[in-house]
């Protein structure tokens, strides 16, 4: 595991011009190689060894990624930054800029995460099981819809599925956890 207490040694500058850097690299989707060709160009002007920092620079960016999906809260990213070994004044600095950027950060990561293809059709059943050949599935409601989606270049995908009456609810309830935190953001 990378040792954040090479943090230490950098200057607040330097340190705030990487963080910079790494938000802006995550918000703008930048190639890795982009992003670490920026890295290298911060640390041959300040003087700081790239091959020592890369690790830390990697760990950063993955534990800022996984910050902005699981949407963690402040003191969480704080205590989380403490244990790996920053500095208290050092992780002051980052939860500022983090606060900054972080509603881009989840939206970045949001468009990244849920790939959205425009609903065209939505065609919808409800049923019950009126005979089976087992018992205990007779009068069952389940829920059958079908879904076209526009993939883009013209090409139009036909999705099918079936609901039993509990996954329907389950899956209506996170659609409508979705659309809050779709308000949230917006």
């Amino acid at each position: 595991m990378p040792d954040f207490e090479l943090f230490q040694k950098l200057s607040q500058e330097v340190y705030l011009e990487l963080l910079d850097t790494s938000f802006k690299g995550l918000t703008e989707k930048l190639q890795p190689s982009q992003l670490f060709s920026r890295y290298k160009t911060i640390c041959s002007n300040s003087g700081v060894e790239f091959s020592e920092l890369e690790p830390l620079l990697q760990q950063l960016l993955q534990l800022s990624r996984d910050a902005a999906r699981k949407n963690k809260s402040l003191t969480q990213l704080h205590d989380e930054l403490l244990n790996l070994g920053l500095n208290e004044d050092l992780v002051d600095l980052f939860t500022e800029r983090w606060e900054k950027v972080h509603s881009s950060l989840v939206q970045t990561s949001v468009a990244e995460t849920i790939p959205i293809n425009p609903l065209i059709d939505m065609e919808w059943k409800f049923g019950v099981t009126s005979a089976s050949s087992q018992s205990n599935t007779v009068g069952n409601v389940f829920l059958q819809m079908k879904l076209d989606v526009d993939q883009g270049n013209g090409r139009i995908k036909t999705v099918c599925f079936e609901l039993q009456l509990s996954e329907f609810y389950a899956f209506l309830h996170e659609m409508e956890r979705a659309r809050a935190s779709l308000d949230y953001l917006s």
